[in-house]
């Protein structure tokens, strides 16, 4: 859930970020609760899929709460009219935008592996999926895109957080969603899971190119989670 944000709240109204900040937390309660079920089905069961879900849905709500938390603590906070007070929100509200990147690229690492234990096309004897070559692809792709936002060019700390290294890092990860919905549509049939994954990576790339310029579209990460709080309870 990667997001260019500001540290101030005063242009945002009292209602919008109690409004703002009940969402957020209802998204990290329900994926501490769905890893949670997870984990549980996988000690009771020893289901593979279960036990990549768990790692999948705890990674993201994990990672996620690197910059949802700090995010939510300034929304209850005044406007810092300190500069080393805003100067440490930027630093964590940065650091949260950073982990929560790298997170949310290996969480489709994971998903990938879990559609094809759901399908059956997961060979077990060498913990692979059937379509070795194509996860091999995802995982260099992934791997690429986290070099790329661990680069300085990205600003990550600062209001500076460029446009352009905005697109660069994104699009071997773009890729990686387009690969995503073509195996979901073409191998498995997964239409309700190929429009979640299209609506999440649309909402998310609006978001990267124009939140800069115009911060209400920062809204769109609002249905994009959506879209994975939806992923993960059909794995349920």
């Amino acid at each position: 859930m990667e997001k260019t944000m500001t540290s101030k709240t005063k242009e945002k109204p009292l209602g919008m970020r109690i409004g703002e900040n009940a969402f957020c937390i209802g998204y990290l309660v329900f994926a501490l609760i769905a890893g949670i079920i997870f984990t549980t089905r996988t000690l009771s069961t020893g289901d593979l899929l279960f036990r990549i879900c768990a790692v999948m849905t705890l990674l993201l709500g994990g990672g996620d709460a690197f910059h949802l938390i700090p995010r939510i603590v300034i929304n209850f906070k005044e406007e810092a009219s300190d500069k080393e007070v805003q100067r440490k929100r930027e630093f964590w509200l940065g650091l949260g935008n950073l982990i929560s990147s790298i997170t949310m690229t290996v969480f489709y690492i994971f998903f990938f592996a879990a559609l094809s234990v759901k399908h059956g096309k997961y060979d077990v004897s060498s913990v692979m999926p059937e379509k070795f070559t194509l996860y091999l692809v995802l995982n260099v792709l992934a791997l690429i895109r986290i070099i790329l936002c661990l680069f300085p060019q990205n600003h990550w700390f600062s209001k500076g957080n460029e446009t352009r290294w905005g697109l660069y890092r994104n699009i071997p990860f773009v890729i990686m969603g387009v690969i995503t919905v073509l195996y979901l549509i073409l191998w498995y049939q997964e239409w309700l899971l190929a429009v979640l994954v299209t609506i999440s990576f649309v909402c998310y790339m609006i978001v990267v190119l124009g939140a800069k310029k115009k911060p209400m579209l920062g809204m769109m990460m609002i249905p994009k989670t959506i879209c994975y709080i939806w992923m993960i309870a059909l794995f349920l």
